[in-house]
């Protein structure tokens, strides 16, 4: 009964957190605000170039301080970002907002799943981990259906008070933050930063299976500017209003694969979830460039059917091939590297989304999605060889 209340209080601190009416339109957002997408990709680049440089800090913060600690900060974090977001309209402001978003994002990566997989060990149910991972998701699923639907509804209604209007659920989650209980068994970490960070990257590089997969999460940061960049494609064929019920069907069309990931992936095994899912995404996405009408939204909100159950697969066995002293590092490391493609890819697809339209920037983006798909196949050919996961 313990592990269920803590587990529930943790999915509505989750859901809160994820009723962010911002994320899904911030390219159109700050696109309206400074009237340059090559601008606006500066300022959601600085967000994870900023993420980037906590990472490795906050990580080493959640192994050695504790998880509950870690979260605070973080949802502290958001609501300072966005409370500049809505009362700045200097550069510099949001600047100074995306460094505060950019801790958030970096307290949450790593030590939000690392916080799960602890609460579900302290009562052994570790093994159980893809089941509640993908129910915590699927409640983080249903905020983004909503923050989707809203999305452009409040921006369509009043650009002014866009952001105010999304500050009220990050102070919700704050305040549930500090109702989160501490981790009872989680093991301090007592060497030094330096020598904490020589052992993550010692265990990468020794752990195979961990490599490939770390390398496949940090080249992927053209997967997140993709993500950016189909609002692009939905404004430029759709009325502002509409885009944010585009969002909401996209968002809204992932919830069922995650609410129902443990079942599928015991169903179908994690091989076949992760290249179905490959698959719909890419071939989504190319379509949706090369459409280039009222139909590219549509080919973008199909392409997602086990996006759930393919995050969750890749969670579960990374959860298992992590140390417990490592489990947030190793992940902060992985979204350091990330952040950092990101920002690369997505200034250059503002570029080109400037010069050549948002359908050439998306399509730009499965380009650089590539050495990343190299790493994540050599992943699965060597877990079908082993015959680990059918």
């Amino acid at each position: 009964m313990k592990l269920d209340k803590n587990i529930r209080l943790f999915n509505l601190f989750s859901f809160f957190s994820s009723l962010d009416f911002y994320v899904p339109i911030k390219v159109v957002y700050f696109h309206q605000v400074t009237n340059s997408y090559s601008t606006a990709s500066i300022i959601i680049s600085a967000v994870w170039i900023f993420q980037a440089l906590l990472e490795v800090p906050t990580g080493i913060f959640s192994d050695m301080i504790g998880r509950k600690k870690t979260i605070v900060l973080g949802a502290l974090c958001a609501v300072l970002a966005y409370f500049l977001y809505a009362a700045g309209h200097d550069f510099w402001i949001f600047i100074l907002g995306s460094f505060f978003e950019g801790g958030s994002r970096s307290f949450f990566s790593g030590n939000n799943n690392a916080y799960l997989h602890n609460l579900l060990s302290d009562d052994q149910k570790e093994a159980e981990y893809h089941h509640y991972y993908g129910k915590l998701n699927s409640a983080m699923g249903v905020a983004g259906f909503a923050a989707a639907l809203g999305s452009g509804l409040i921006l369509g209604w009043s650009l002014g008070l866009f952001m105010w209007i999304n500050l009220i659920p990050q102070v919700a989650a704050f305040i549930l933050s500090l109702m989160l209980v501490e981790i009872k068994h989680q093991e301090k970490i007592d060497t030094n930063i330096l020598g904490h960070l020589k052992e993550a990257i010692q265990g990468i590089k020794g752990n195979i299976n961990l490599r490939y997969l770390s390398l496949s999460q940090i080249l992927g940061g053209g997967g997140l500017a993709a993500y950016e960049y189909q609002a692009a494609v939905y404004a430029a064929v759709w009325p502002t209003w509409a885009i944010g019920i585009a969002r909401a069907i996209q968002e809204g069309g992932v919830i069922p694969s995650f609410y129902f990931a443990g079942k599928i992936i015991d169903k179908l095994g994690m091989f076949r979830v992760m290249v179905i899912s490959w698959f719909t995404a890419t071939l989504g996405n190319i379509l949706a460039a090369l459409a280039q009408s009222v139909f590219s939204p549509i080919f973008i909100m199909l392409s997602l059917p086990l996006y759930g159950a393919d995050d969750t697969a890749k969670q579960k066995i990374l959860q298992q091939e992590f140390t417990e002293r490592q489990r947030a590092t190793i992940a902060s490391l992985n979204s350091f590297g990330n952040s950092i493609t990101f920002s690369i890819a997505l200034y250059l697809t503002g570029l080109i989304a400037n010069k050549y339209g948002p359908f050439m920037a998306l399509l730009a983006t499965q380009v650089f999605l590539i050495p990343s798909d190299y790493y994540q196949f050599k992943f699965l050919a060597r877990l079908r060889k082993a015959k680990k996961f059918s």
